[in-house]
């Protein structure tokens, strides 16, 4: 149900133990939900296999942390996908993602610069689609239909540049935007490589 529900009695219901057995094992919940966000992104790293290169390499590591975040756990996902966890997992994925950027030939500082705006977009995206997806289905449905329907909808002549776009964003708007994303992110990394 999320982060902002959670307390250390729901969380000991959920698990089948008392709420006092938590505290043996974390000081509170916020060390639950960072350590939650530790292991997702350790599922991530566990299922990523280096690319040929450097650019193959980082779009392989946003697929598998997007996918753990999105899909396999999206209300997880959504609810600690803003944590910064300081925890192994993620100073494993952080120092992964440096070294790949270093072998483009980035310096440190540029490196530490492209860090944040990955880990943003991968982690953006993945906090969009889990939100999507955790909706209800009726309203995922009803979403996908506005779209869908758009061109039905439109006043006539007011909107041409949208009446025109229509079939196409009744198709691109109700799928993933996450790899159209990931690629105009390599391309500009690519592009900025020095």
């Amino acid at each position: 149900r999320g982060a902002s529900v959670l307390s250390a009695r729901t969380l000991a219901a959920a698990v089948g133990a008392d709420a006092s057995a938590l505290y043996r094992h974390f000081t509170g919940v916020d060390d639950v939900v960072r350590a939650v966000a530790d292991r997702m992104i350790g599922l991530g790293l566990d299922r990523w296999t280096p690319g040929s290169d450097w650019l193959e390499s980082l779009a392989g590591l946003g697929r598998v942390l997007f996918a753990v975040y999105a899909q396999d756990f999206p209300r997880a996902g959504l609810a600690v996908a803003g944590r910064a966890t300081g925890l192994p997992n993620e100073l494993r994925a952080v120092e992964l993602t440096l070294g790949l950027l270093r072998k483009g030939g980035f310096d440190d500082e540029s490196a530490a610069k492209w860090f944040g705006a990955i880990a943003d977009i991968a982690l953006g995206q993945a906090m969009l689609q889990s939100a999507i997806v955790t909706l209800p289905a009726e309203i995922q449905d009803a979403d996908k239909a506005s779209w869908q329907t758009l061109s039905t909808r439109l006043p006539d002549d007011e909107h041409p540049h949208t009446q025109a776009a229509a079939p196409h964003l009744g198709e691109y708007m109700v799928q993933p935007s996450f790899e159209l994303v990931l690629e105009l992110m390599l391309k500009g990394l690519a592009a900025s490589a020095p």
